[in-house]
């Protein structure tokens, strides 16, 4: 973490939820945004076809504990709900420090 880290593409096609449960280690200090995309596309064996252009969701588009690593080791939770677009991806903007930072996405039709 002590460099910013752009998470992979997950495809939320018909998943109106998504979930981000991020823990991280050591002293890091920055923040997370979470980009969407629907000219973004890859093969099925993940590989990129169109990088596309990504666009940051609004902080108030989240519901949970927002994560900001402020120094310390701690962790947060992400939950996105109602999002209209095709791909989305999380985003660490490391600003000093740095730390292990562990994400498990997890996505679901209700």
């Amino acid at each position: 973490m002590a460099a910013s880290i752009t998470g992979p593409a997950t495809n939320i096609n018909g998943m109106p939820a998504i979930g981000y449960d991020c823990t991280w280690s050591g002293s890091p200090v920055g923040t997370f945004d979470v980009e969407v995309s629907n000219s973004y596309s890859q093969d099925p064996e993940g590989n990129v076809l169109n990088a596309g252009s990504w666009t940051i969701l609004p902080h108030s588009s989240f519901q949970g504990t927002y994560p900001v690593p402020a120094g310390t080791p701690s962790n947060g939770f992400l939950d996105v709900e109602a999002v209209g677009s095709a791909w989305i991806r999380l985003v660490y903007n490391a600003t000093s420090g740095s730390g292990n930072l562990t994400v498990i996405v997890a996505a679901k039709v209700y």
